[in-house]
């Protein structure tokens, strides 16, 4: 995203962040500067449901369950062990002894509990996680059994992902209650968790503050302060990498950007796998991509590798999997895209009007689309591109009017499992398939999938819902996009999870002058 610079804008952020000098090595070993591109909304963990800020939530906050790091692998976090019974309805989890919260009260099973219970009630966008528990019991302070209404085949991804139900002091939330607003009011500038961090400071415009919280179970994290002043423009943000008034950007910047920094004498560039795909979402209503054998033309007239290349570099790579890498097994659904331009030429011949749309500051998919509005117009049609603001780009979905003929967009999934993006993306009628497109046979194996408690069966069951998504032809995927980090050079240690966006963790850096 680019945005114009202004004296405001330099003088606000040239002093949101520490004054610490490029060559304080004390400061540089406890603390790091990373900025926010905006004001996160408000940061109650059973409300928030975005990717800015979320390193403030994954820093604060933990759930009983995450990805281990680097990959898409459940394994324990404040549950240590846990069994499922073979109806695939009940859950059982021991906990981890010895956890305290951040304002030092125990957690346990009855916290647990009433984080659960809070997130149902509070019924906001990540709410859905939850919506088919029955109910819940804590037979003693370290085992905590949750029973479901059906089976749920990504339950306990749900409980990996960095959206799922987090665990908050009840103790916290019962002080700054008030009224029956369940401590929401309190919770949107302040944080409660069992994570490595808490936010200590929080002012709108200005800047965020996460400090190591002293009564954190696990190994206390050589990085004790965490400033992320607010920079919404990336040319900023860039200077200050440079100068040395950030360490390190975790999203945002442009190719070229990253091109710079990695040539650097004093920063680099990471490139981490991530759940993140870019695709094309064709409107079923479009005049000329409508037919299926239109879509299948597109499709064709689109060198992945060029594209990706081209606008992406070193940030993607060419998609070979319907789903983000680690989904499903390596092959099992292969995107499939024979490149033949001459097909879309055919398809052309008799010209016709495309719009393409994307969505507004995105300057990677501002790429793209001009990029394919010179592949559409070669093979004769009349093609135009249109930015789309982030308000009117999630309402298409209600205002099919709207809708341009071809979409751009770069999606990831809530957590790592199948039905966190079919569900969210392509099923009839989900909360984000904006253009409509709707594959019955699909939507009925997705949910097979999600009521069959069998493993084996239910993966079965979702590679066949992939592939007709896939043949559908309605999203034609061109690229898997990492999660991309300028910083400056000296840091070790680094740490991430796929299913997080923009993110990293900051208790595990060290670095080394």
């Amino acid at each position: 995203m680019t945005l114009a610079v202004t004296t405001l804008v330099l003088a606000a952020t040239g002093c949101s962040g520490s004054s610490n000098s490029p060559t304080d090595t004390a400061a540089l070993m406890s603390s790091v500067r990373t900025p926010l591109m905006s004001d996160p909304p408000p940061l109650d963990p059973d409300v928030f449901y975005q990717p800015e800020g979320l390193l403030i939530m994954t820093s604060a906050y933990q759930g009983l369950l995450r990805y281990a790091p680097e990959s898409t692998e459940v394994e324990g976090l404040l549950a240590t062990e846990w069994t499922v019974s073979e109806d695939g309805l009940t859950y059982t989890f021991t906990l981890r002894d010895g956890v305290k919260f951040s304002d030092g009260t125990p957690f346990d099973s009855a916290a647990a509990k009433a984080s659960f219970q809070r997130r149902i009630d509070m019924a906001a966008g990540p709410s859905y996680m939850l919506a088919d528990v029955r109910d819940m019991q804590t037979p003693d302070p370290q085992t905590f059994v949750v029973t479901l209404t059906k089976p749920v085949a990504p339950f306990l991804d749900y409980l990996a992902s960095p959206y799922g139900p987090l665990m908050t002091s009840p103790a916290a939330i019962a002080e700054h209650a008030v009224g029956d607003d369940r401590g929401a009011g309190w919770l949107a500038a302040h944080t409660a968790g069992t994570g490595p961090y808490e936010l200590t400071a929080a002012i709108p415009a200005n800047r965020y503050t996460l400090t190591a919280n002293e009564h954190y179970w696990g190994e206390a994290p050589q990085i004790t302060t965490v400033e992320l002043p607010v920079v919404a423009a990336t040319a900023v943000q860039r200077m200050q990498l440079e100068n040395g008034q950030l360490d390190m950007i975790l999203h945002g910047l442009s190719k070229g950007d990253y091109e710079a920094l990695g040539a650097g004498p004093d920063t680099e560039v990471r490139q981490e796998t991530a759940l993140v795909k870019a695709l094309v979402m064709v409107d079923p209503d479009s005049e000329v991509f409508g037919p299926p054998a239109a879509r299948a033309a597109l499709s064709a007239a689109l060198d992945q590798t060029t594209l990706t290349t081209t606008v992406f570099g070193d940030q993607g790579s060419p998609s070979t999997q319907f789903y983000p890498s680690g989904m499903l097994p390596d092959g099992a659904v292969p995107d499939t895209h024979d490149f033949d331009p001459a097909k879309l030429a055919e398809t052309g011949r008799s010209g016709g009007d495309v719009e393409i749309g994307y969505p507004t500051g995105d300057s990677s998919l501002q790429n793209l689309a001009n990029q394919m509005q010179v592949i559409l117009q070669q093979a004769g049609l009349t093609a135009t591109v249109r930015d789309f603001p982030l308000a009117q780009f999630f309402a298409l979905g209600e205002n099919p009017g709207q809708r341009p003929d071809l979409l751009l967009a770069s999606f990831n999934p809530d957590a790592a499992h199948p039905d966190t993006w079919s569900r969210i993306y392509q099923y009839t009628d989900a909360p984000v398939n904006l253009q409509g497109c709707s594959v019955p046979a699909a939507d009925a194996l997705l949910d097979a999938g999600s009521a069959e408690p069998d493993p084996a069966k239910s993966r079965a069951l979702y590679v066949e819902a992939a592939k007709e998504y896939r043949d559908s032809l309605c999203w034609i995927n061109l690229a898997d996009l990492h999660n991309t980090i300028a910083a400056r050079k000296g840091y070790s240690g680094w740490s991430s999870q796929p299913a997080w966006m923009w993110d990293t963790d900051f208790s595990t850096l060290a670095y080394r002058d």
